[in-house]
């Protein structure tokens, strides 16, 4: 196995990742990862110092966009007492004893609760990290959010007479819907995290797409037409979109 290859530019330590035929050097940067640089297998280590050099103001403004974004929308820890987005409302987890063999998460009026079985819990338990409940956490978000949004999308197809030929749904880091020509839409289940007036604007969207198979003006009007403050909801979904971010898997 190829060890590795690395170089440090100042403060940041970058990987390099070789291609035989690639002809250019680029540049891949993304939150909590090491800076990336894609050259080819000729390239010298000079050339990607001085790449790096032109775009040294790019890569900071951009780190700083991304430290920004993570001080806005913090990940919140699998513990006792961190708040996590639920229906838009904010959902304090609280750790329980469950005398099930697996651990499971519900919910009430304010609290998300993460029942751990009696077996795994001891005296730190409320204190300690339980990154291995992600997975128990997923599985709650989706079941609650395929349950709602069912609901919805039937009460909404009532509202509008279109009927979508079957609902299924996927795991998205960023996407919350499409519809294709058969009739079939997809919805991101982790839409559960947001207001249920913007997972409305969702599913009102792709139902408009089984009449209206693009973006256009007539679209829009019948998207209006059933909610007049849509523009609203885009805009929310724009700046809140990274409340999901913590149900991706690492």
């Amino acid at each position: 196995m190829q060890a590795q290859e690395t170089i440090q530019f100042g403060d940041w330590k970058i990987e390099v990742q070789r291609k035989a035929f690639r002809r250019s050097v680029s540049i891949m940067l993304y939150p909590n990862k090491p800076i990336k640089v894609l050259a080819s297998k000729s390239t010298s280590t000079r050339v990607i110092l001085d790449f790096l050099l032109k775009k040294k103001d790019w890569i900071e403004k951009n780190l700083q966009k991304f430290e920004e974004h993570a001080q806005k929308f913090p990940e919140p820890k699998i513990r006792s007492y961190e708040e996590f987005p639920f229906l838009g409302q904010k959902k304090t987890l609280r750790l329980v004893i469950t005398l099930n063999k697996k651990p499971f998460v519900s919910v009430t009026e304010q609290e998300l609760l993460l029942h751990i079985p009696r077996n795994d819990w001891s005296a730190q338990s409320i204190l300690e990290e339980h990154p291995y409940a992600l997975k128990e956490i997923r599985e709650f978000y989706k079941r609650e959010g395929e349950k709602h949004i069912l609901a919805r999308t039937q009460f909404w197809s009532e509202q509008m007479q279109l009927f979508p030929s079957q609902v299924k749904f996927r795991d998205q880091k960023s996407r919350w819907g499409s519809c294709n020509s058969r009739k079939v839409i997809n919805f991101n289940w982790k839409l559960m995290v947001f207001a249920p007036e913007m997972i409305d604007y969702v599913i009102v969207h792709e139902l408009a797409h089984l009449q209206h198979m693009d973006h256009s003006a007539r679209f829009w009007g019948l998207v209006e037409s059933v909610l007049p403050d849509f523009k609203n909801h885009v805009r929310a979904l724009k700046e809140s979109q990274a409340l999901a971010d913590f149900l991706v898997l690492k």
